[in-house]
């Protein structure tokens, strides 16, 4: 039941002025029903995981082929740390040239050496010795790739309690090229394994690439350095040795189950 807004009356439905005093009275109208669409799959979900794939594979086929400067940021990050991070920290960070155009092709390093020397080199009998190098090569790259990733991690979860930027894109930066040394040294791995202690050396001197890093790249203070650094370099050697273990076991799985297929 409805009443005219100005006297009072009551009004007949559908009315559209009161009959006591004459005041128009606005009809309301419902809505016209609109049908929802049907649900329809959204197909560019997967564009992205495309769009990163072939970033990645571009950009590793630009440093292969010698068009970027991969060559000069080792030798610089190496030689001249101290000026290159702030080369660095001038530059946009993207993940898949990162990891596609510079930790894929230096990780490959100790990947092929390890396969190299426990494939080819090996003692054993020729099928386990060329298995045996498939696994210990995957099980480098493998631990290689996703290890620079959960030191990026690791350095980028920590950052505020040591009063530093949080950004994921810097961080993976300041993991990637602060791994420099040590995957450059996957040569040594070719050497006898005296030799190939060196390879500890060289990972001495990617925690002080580290370190230098950190307050160019992160913003990092003087006085929260060491522990910002000490802290990380403990997780991922917790991280570290548990991904070795899950990488080689399920390598080791794949190979070795394939072979016992193959008859080999």
């Amino acid at each position: 039941m409805k009443f005219c807004p100005n006297c009072g009356a009551e009004l007949k439905p559908g009315a559209k002025f009161c009959v006591a005093c004459g005041t128009p009275i606005a009809v309301t109208t419902a809505p016209p029903f609109q049908q929802t669409p049907p649900h329809r799959p959204n197909y560019q979900q997967q564009q992205p995981v495309y769009e990163n794939t072939r970033e990645a594979a571009n950009a590793f086929s630009d440093a292969a082929t010698g068009k970027t400067n991969l060559f000069r940021r080792v030798i610089n990050i190496i030689i001249k740390p101290h000026q290159e991070w702030y080369v660095i920290a001038g530059e946009q960070p993207g993940t898949m040239k990162l990891i596609g155009g510079y930790a894929l092709i230096l990780a490959l390093i100790p990947a092929v050496s390890a396969f190299v020397k426990y494939g080819i080199i090996g003692s054993y009998a020729i099928s386990e010795t060329i298995l045996t190098g498939i696994q210990t090569g995957l099980v480098q790259l493998f631990s290689a790739l996703i290890g620079v990733y959960l030191l990026a991690w690791v350095v980028d979860l920590l950052a505020p309690t040591f009063d530093s930027e949080k950004n994921f894109g810097r961080s993976l930066q300041l993991a990637v090229y602060a791994s420099t040394p040590q995957w450059v040294a996957g040569i040594l791995l070719l050497l006898s394994t005296t030799m190939s202690m060196l390879i500890m050396v060289f990972g001495l001197y990617a925690i002080y690439l580290l370190a230098v890093g950190m307050p160019v790249m992160k913003g990092t203070p003087k006085d929260k350095l060491v522990g910002y650094v000490l802290l990380t370099i403990v997780a991922m050697i917790v991280i570290g040795l548990v991904i070795a273990l899950v990488i080689g076991a399920i390598v080791g799985l794949i190979i070795y189950g394939r072979a016992g297929v193959l008859g080999l």
